[in-house]
Order: C-alpha cells, then sequence, then structure tokens
C-alpha cells in the first residue's frame, strides 16, 4: 500500500523524473545518496522501479528507535536497521552485521546517507568516515546517487509535504574492494572510498551521468599502496576497484515517473 501510494504522490502531486535508472546493477547493492528530507528513502525507492519490500536503509536510532511512536510508525512502512551517529567501532561493526545479514537473507538492497542527517540548507555536507567500512566490507556495488528538489517539498523541520517536482540522478555503481589484512591499509581504503562516494555524489548534482565509467584517475593514494581502476587488476598488497556491474534490461535513463522520455 506504501508503495502505490508513493507512485501516485511521485506521479499527480510531485513529479519525479529519474536519470541512469539503467545503470542501476542487478541487487543486491547499495544506493548512497545525498539527504535533505524525510521523503528521500520513498523517493530513491520509486525511482529505482523495484519493490519496496528489497530495500532497507540505515536509520539514526536515537531518532527512528527511541521514541515508540515514531517507530512504530516507520516499522509499518520500511525496512530500517538502527545505526549510531555518534557510534564508537563495536556499534558500527553490530551495524554492519545487521547489514550484512539482510543482504544475505534477502539479497536486497541498502540505502545510505553518508553525511549522516538531514542537511538543513541543500547543501552536501561532508561525509562520516564510518560510511567507508560500509561501502568497502559489505562486497556489494554501490550506486551514488543525487536527489534534487527534495527539501522544497518537505524540508528538515516540516511536516507537511508542498508540491514540486524531484529529480533523482543515479551514477555508474562502484564496487570497492580489498584483500589487505593490514588495518592501517585498511583505514586508508575507507577513507578513499569515502572521498569518492563523496566526489561522484557532488558531480552528479551539477552533470547528469554518463553511463560510462570514463574519465575516472589511475592513481589512488601511493602511501597505502592504493589503486583506482576500471577493472579488478591488483596493484602491490591493495587495491579499490570499480567494476562495472551487470544491469538489468531497462532503457529508462531521462525519464519521468509513468511518462515518456
Amino acid at each position: 500500500m506504501f508503495q502505490a501510494f508513493c507512485k501516485m504522490f511521485f506521479t499527480c502531486y510531485c513529479p519525479l523524473t529519474v536519470e541512469g535508472r539503467d545503470q542501476l546493477p542487478d541487487p543486491p547493492f547499495i544506493i548512497c545518496s545525498n539527504h535533505t528530507s524525510h521523503i528521500d528513502s520513498a523517493v530513491l525507492m520509486t525511482a529505482s522501479g523495484l519493490p519496496f519490500s528489497t530495500f532497507a536503509m540505515l536509520g539514526a536510532r536515537d531518532y527512528f528507535f527511541e521514541a515508540p511512536r515514531v517507530r512504530f510508525v516507520v516499522s509499518r512502512f520500511m525496512n530500517v536497521i538502527p545505526i549510531d551517529r555518534h557510534a564508537q567501532h563495536n556499534s558500527l561493526r553490530n551495524s554492519l552485521a545487521m547489514c550484512g545479514d539482510f543482504l544475505q537473507r534477502t539479497r536486497g538492497n541498502l540505502i545510505f546517507y553518508p553525511e549522516g542527517t538531514r542537511s538543513s540548507n541543500g547543501d552536501i555536507h561532508a561525509f562520516k568516515k564510518g560510511a567507508g567500512m560500509f561501502a568497502v566490507e559489505l562486497g556489494v556495488p554501490v550506486v551514488p546517487a543525487y536527489i534534487e528538489g527534495a527539501r522544497s517539498i518537505l524540508a528538515k523541520g516540516k511536516f507537511v509535504p508542498r508540491p514540486g517536482t524531484v529529480t533523482v540522478r543515479f551514477g555508474a555503481p562502484i564496487r570497492f574492494a580489498s584483500d589487505s589484512s593490514n588495518a592501517l591499509v585498511g583505514r586508508g581504503i575507507r577513507k578513499a572510498a569515502v572521498e569518492l562516494l563523496e566526489q561522484r555524489i557532488r558531480g552528479l548534482c551539477h552533470n547528469p551521468p554518463s553511463g560510462v565509467l570514463a574519465g575516472l584517475p589511475k592513481a589512488g593514494l601511493s602511501k597505502t599502496g592504493l589503486s583506482e581502476t576500471g577493472s579488478a587488476e591488483e596493484e602491490q598488497q591493495t587495491t579499490i576497484s570499480i567494476l562495472p556491474a551487470p544491469v538489468p534490461g531497462q532503457n529508462t535513463k531521462g525519464r519521468r515517473l509513468g511518462g515518456t522520455p
């Protein structure tokens, strides 16, 4: 019922345009997006064209789980995995394990907001360093995404959505991989993953996705033996690989939901 409502909402009340939907890989994958509104998750799930039941999202434990009323409402509409916004390493590991279990058990997808909270002014804030742990260690493709217009519909602190238009741009999927057991190198890889994701999402803010993996830098952080490549090629002991992922045979790039190009 919630999925049907959102489809109608983003067709009639707040028309949704989707760019780059054909770049979504086969599940499981992670959508990593900017965050300005409580409608962002509904926007991304609708834009994906996939069943809402196949998605889970990381949600702040203090916001979504400590208030009984909020927990009751959210649990009826979405799968939310709790995460502590100011968590220590062990707490992040617990959330990571729950995400891994969801992906393995359901072959579903995750929605993750690396800023950690909604932006009140619409600007993309610095990404939390813990985002790199989820991007690298879950071992599934990460799809950068940018949502435009959601803040105008339902800004932080507002409770009644206003009519407007919203656009979702999906970028090319990235797969992060490392075979290193060195803790110091691992931290370097996670840091580089966060920086790359932030770069890609900021790029989608102004530039629609090209649909190819062209124009990527060939080198990464030499101090950690890190490289960024277009294949599974390894350099020294540690590699961040950006791998093309198989995508379903869709031709929906640049289409408005329920409409024509």
